[in-house]
Parts: structure tokens; C-alpha cells; sequence
């Protein structure tokens, strides 16, 4: 898996939040719930995502968390790189140092490629561009993990 177990939560939680009603406040619970991301986990990545204002928080009755007006402009990249830092996804899949595509490596120059592709998609991916898919997705089929 090229994302640690953290930022997978952290994209299934931002996902579930903008395939709900606008302007609606989450109990972590209720999301938890949903998306079975364990409570205390979910917690601690929605409390990361809100202080680096890709969500919003607000405490007391009718408190949780929603997107923020500035996460719809964020990217899934910035989702992610809360959590996990592409620095550190390997240059060679086998882990060879100093891999190159003359070093006759098969695969390096394919693996150089999807790595790349990623990034690029993720830097791509504005969070309101999600927004739309709200009637389209069924919480109840989603998979634990």
C-alpha cells in the first residue's frame, strides 16, 4: 500500500464528509460509525485535518466537524501529506539505493511513472470536485479495514 493506514482514514473520513448535506456538523462517532474508521483513530486524524483547516470544529450541542470553506479549495495531496510524506516512498520498489533506469531495473522507470501519476492526480483533486458524487455513494457497503 503506497498510504499508511492514517492517510486511507483520513481520505475515507474527508470523502464522507463532503458526500453528506452542506453545512452539516459530524459527531466523530457518527463518522467513525459510517465509514468504520475506529472512534479514537478517527479522532485524532479529524482534530490533524481541522487544525490545518481542512475541516472545521466547533465544540457543544450541535458541535462536530464539516469541510471547511478553505478545505474545498484543498487538494487531496494536502489530505494526504498530513499524514505521509512522498519524500519517503522509495525511488526503486526492490529498494536499491542508487536505482536508474539504465541500471537495468524493469521496473524503475514503471514505478518512477505510477509514483509520479499519483501525486500529479492527488494535486489535482480539489476536494469540492468530490462534492458531487453525494447521491452516488452507499456508507452501508463500505468495507472495514
Amino acid at each position: 500500500m503506497i498510504f499508511s493506514q492514517t492517510a486511507y482514514y483520513a481520505m475515507r473520513a474527508v470523502y464522507y464528509l463532503l458526500t453528506t448535506s452542506d453545512n452539516e456538523w459530524h459527531l466523530t462517532k457518527d463518522v467513525a460509525e459510517s465509514t468504520k474508521i475506529p472512534a479514537p483513530y478517527l479522532a485524532r486524524i479529524m482534530s490533524t485535518l481541522a487544525k490545518r483547516g481542512i475541516l472545521r470544529s466547533r465544540t457543544g450541542m450541535g458541535g462536530g466537524f464539516s469541510i471547511s470553506n478553505e478545505g474545498m479549495n484543498q487538494t487531496l495531496y494536502d489530505v494526504v501529506t498530513q499524514f505521509d510524506n512522498f519524500d519517503n516512498v522509495p525511488e526503486c520498489m526492490f529498494g536499491f539505493t542508487n536505482c536508474k533506469a539504465d541500471d537495468h531495473n524493469y521496473l524503475h522507470e514503471k514505478w518512477t511513472d505510477v509514483k509520479e501519476r499519483l501525486v500529479n492526480m492527488l494535486k489535482e483533486t480539489k476536494l469540492g470536485a468530490l462534492k458531487h458524487d453525494q447521491e452516488l455513494i452507499d456508507w452501508q457497503k463500505v468495507e472495514s479495514v
